[in-house]
């Protein structure tokens, strides 16, 4: 418990410090819709965001979802917490690139891989994730992220660069756990990055017929 309360007083930190001076924000849309706001500040493996849903179709997915990591040495804390339309609690600890621990609750929330043994090495966590797409100057590497329930994989598969622009043709597949959005439980997905000036400027994820954006502000 004194662990969780760490980990939300480093988040609100993070989200709320001046020091940090990268604070990012972003519109979520949706076939035009403004469904909510993201806001992200940190960098590496110390980084926060804020996904706030207050306009969803028929109120469905309302709600917010804050993710927090925090190093030390070379252990990583990872706190998810779901409020709204769903309430859930993931608690991660991942050393020298090895899951060591994970707790969901409600315990109903677990999955066949809510457990440090069946994690592979060399994942990172959400924050970590939407850091490296944040930070970067350019379309990222492969990486691999698990978020207490799944693990995913982006891939870029195409690239195009004109002027100061350049556009990232991702490929975003679950390759462990269970898929997105019950009951379709969708595991493939097209994701689109476009930097601009070398900084991130839209990100957009692509799936079942539906493409969410996100816009820099």
């Amino acid at each position: 418990m004194k662990r969780h309360f760490r980990l939300t007083a480093a988040f609100l930190a993070l989200l709320a410090g001046p020091t940090w001076a990268g604070e990012q924000s972003y519109s979520v849309s949706l076939a035009g819709r403004q469904l909510g706001t993201l806001t992200f500040n940190g960098h590496s493996r110390n980084a926060a965001f804020l996904l706030a849903l207050d306009n969803a179709p028929f109120g469905i997915k309302n709600g917010t979802f804050s993710a927090v990591t925090q190093a030390q040495g070379d252990q990583v804390s990872y706190l998810g917490t779901n409020r709204g339309s769903e309430t859930r609690d993931i608690d991660i600890t991942r050393s020298a690139g090895q899951v060591t621990s994970v707790a969901v609750a409600p315990p109903s929330e677990r999955t066949e891989i809510s457990e440090a043994a069946k994690v592979p090495a060399g994942v990172i966590f959400p924050p970590e994730l939407f850091a490296a797409l944040a930070t970067a100057e350019t379309c990222p590497a492969p990486l691999a992220a698990y978020d207490g329930r799944r693990v995913v994989q982006i891939a870029p598969e195409a690239v195009q660069r004109e002027g100061d622009r350049e556009r990232c043709d991702m490929s975003y597949r679950v390759v462990m756990g269970p898929g997105y959005v019950a009951p379709f439980y969708l595991k493939s997905f097209g994701m689109e990055l476009v930097y601009t000036a070398r900084t991130l400027a839209r990100a957009s994820i692509s799936g079942g017929g539906f493409t969410v954006h996100l816009n820099r502000q």
